[in-house]
């Protein structure tokens, strides 16, 4: 092999190595799962025009590159640069420096240098270390899929912990899962029990394996008297797993809905993998105005204590109705007490009730002691900006259940001469429901607003093609930044805007 072919073999080498940098982030913000490098890859790369065309001249340089010596460094040129908006920083939420990614990344670096160094013994050249190069995002993937089971083999002495901490402690558990208002749900019965008893809730977003287990073994305390354990999932079976040690006594179930659709496929893989909360539990709790966890439910009733919670239902054990700042509550019919909240929670009112009933405690006496329920930071919370004007923020995990109430408390807001604005990405992680779910989003909001700021490419053409059929001026912004910054240069004080999601920056 001649000098030249040796430069180009270490040059390509090296810069795989630099592009671990793109991949980390990406990686780390998908919670290490593999194929997720690639996915988001992709997504970028379809998301402008000039993105698609970089990425074809990207695959015609690399097959020139086989005969022509000097076009790998055009390669090594195209991928670090592009995708274009894929940037080796982040502008939102920082790559945190783990242990965890320091072995993914040492690991990448190896497998790299090994492909190279093959490609040298072989005597094929620059040829793997190119290839390696071009897909060095799929190389990323790959060392995350093999490192996975050594990851959670290194991390499982955490949850033994957390384990047994709980065997230990003997206390009731409940556990909450759905594809909305998890958060929200626990929070609430947090606020309700803590009037009387001494209550551990896993911190917001601590709703994973480690992620709970890091939560029990810091917070949990010898004198808590219960315990609230919000759950996620990305797929089938993690939610068993969590369970599997967790063990709890009462399952919340908030209901299902396309959320997670990119991973999860359909909504039937999504009631299974939420279903699996139910198994070790002897009570269950489920939004009652979900047919989907209604028809499920039938199969838990034979082992298991149901008790569904509506807001639209009499007909329900729970019953929550909401008027001008009030619920009412109902337990099989009667009127049993009354607390002041948003609207916002009214579903999660229901649900709290309904493991009251599980707990065998009081209604009554728990809310009597409650004057009134706060919402979840960035769940429609109301604030004045500095410029005088109103903001309603829900930027936190958007979903098609939650922007209803979004909408409702936009249109009660304000004064008859206040114009109202939406900033907005849309909603994420719907899989082939994305562009109909979005359109249909920007199709409703166009009753309520007089302006929209559209931000990022992920949503752009399904939501720009909804608010321009129905004459809604409508701007596009690549960032939220640059959304607000001309929002300001409009906005007036007797305005109202609506921060609805927050894209995160590794999304195009």
């Amino acid at each position: 092999m001649n000098t030249l072919y040796l430069i180009v073999l270490f040059s390509l080498t090296v810069g795989s190595l630099v592009n671990s940098l793109k991949w980390s982030r990406l990686g780390q913000r998908e919670h290490y799962i593999g194929g997720s490098v690639t996915r988001f890859y992709f997504r970028w790369v379809k998301s402008k025009t000039s993105n698609y065309m970089l990425f074809i001249l990207l695959l015609i340089c690399g097959i020139i590159s086989l005969w022509i010596a000097y076009f790998p460094f055009i390669v090594i040129i195209l991928t670090i640069l592009t995708p274009i908006g894929l940037t080796f920083s982040s502008r939102t939420s920082k790559v945190v420096k783990t242990e965890r990614l320091s072995r993914v990344n040492n690991f990448y670096y190896f497998v790299i240098i090994s492909i190279s160094a093959v490609s040298l013994v072989v005597e094929l050249g620059y040829l793997l270390a190119l290839l390696a190069n071009i897909f060095s995002y799929y190389v990323y993937d790959q060392c995350l899929k093999i490192l996975a089971n050594y990851e959670k083999s290194l991390s499982q002495h955490f949850v033994d912990s957390a384990s047994q901490k709980l065997k230990e402690m003997q206390i009731p558990i409940v556990a909450i899962t759905g594809s909305y208002s998890k958060t929200t749900t626990k929070n609430v019965l947090n606020q309700i029990l803590n009037t009387e008893n001494k209550i551990f809730s896993t911190k917001e977003s601590f709703n994973n394996r480690l992620g709970i287990a890091k939560a029990i073994n810091e917070d949990l305390n010898s004198s808590d008297e219960l315990a609230i354990v919000e759950m996620g999932t990305y797929g089938i079976g993690e939610i068993r797993e969590m369970c599997s040690w967790v063990k709890p006594h009462i399952s919340v179930i908030t209901g299902i809905a396309p959320v997670h659709l990119e991973r999860m496929k359909n909504l039937e893989n999504i009631l299974d993998a939420k279903s699996e909360i139910v198994e070790l539990a002897g009570s269950v709790v489920i939004n009652g105005d979900d047919e989907l966890l209604l028809n499920q439910a039938r199969t838990w009733t034979t082992q298991k204590i149901v008790y569904d919670c509506s807001t639209t239902s009499k007909q329900a054990v729970v019953f929550v109705d909401y008027k001008d700042g009030v619920h009412h509550i109902y337990v099989k019919g009667k009127i049993v007490s009354k607390v002041s909240a948003s609207e916002l929670l009214q579903l999660s009112i229901a649900l709290s009730t309904g493991v009251l009933l599980a707990l065998e405690l009081d209604v009554h006496n728990y809310f009597s002691d409650v004057k009134h329920l706060e919402k979840t930071t960035h769940r429609q919370t109301t604030i004045e900006s500095d410029l005088g004007h109103k903001i309603i923020d829900n930027s936190f995990n958007s979903n098609p259940m939650g922007i209803e109430h979004s909408l409702k408390l936009l249109n009660s807001e304000g004064e008859e001469k206040s114009s109202k604005y939406l900033v907005t990405p849309g909603m994420i992680e719907l899989g082939n429901d994305q562009f109909s779910l979005n359109y249909a989003f920007g199709v409703e909001s166009s009753n309520f607003i007089d302006a929209a700021l559209i931000v990022g490419y992920t949503n752009k053409n399904s939501l720009l093609l909804a608010f321009q059929e129905n004459s809604i001026p409508s701007f596009w912004f690549p960032t939220r930044d640059e959304a607000v910054k001309y929002l300001n240069t409009i906005i007036k004080p007797e305005d109202v805007v609506l921060f609805e999601n927050d894209l995160p920056d590794h999304y195009p």
